[in-house]
């Protein structure tokens, strides 16, 4: 069928490749086959010229629906990722506090202020 139909074929992958949920286990591995299936994908989309036939513009409303959920898919992967980043700097943070306990500054919650001077 041609070059709508390799984009086709990848999207279809990638929408597979992006199948939620992504355990942080496998987050790496699958970050990488993504990156792989949008840069084949890239150059596959560059290859297409019109004009093209009725199947072909089926493909090509299937392509674009299945763009829309592997988009929404992505986004919340990202979220995921700057929320487990956040985390992680709220636990290192945490964890500096008690190996180095008087190297924080001190807190000014609980003060008291006497105004009777």
């Amino acid at each position: 069928m041609g070059v709508v139909h390799d984009v086709w074929r990848v999207t279809k992958e990638l929408l597979e490749a992006t199948a939620l949920p992504w355990p942080s286990e496998e987050r790496e591995e699958r970050l990488r086959t993504v990156d792989r299936l949008l840069q084949e994908r890239q150059e596959l989309l560059w290859k297409l010229r019109p004009p093209y036939s009725e199947e072909e513009q089926r493909l090509g409303r299937e392509i674009i629906a299945w763009n829309e959920e592997i988009e929404r898919r992505l986004h919340r992967v990202g979220d995921e990722i700057r929320n487990d980043l956040r985390m992680a700097g709220a636990k290192r943070q945490a964890n500096a506090c008690y190996v180095h306990p008087y190297e924080q500054p001190l807190s000014i919650d609980g003060m008291f202020y006497d105004k009777k001077r």
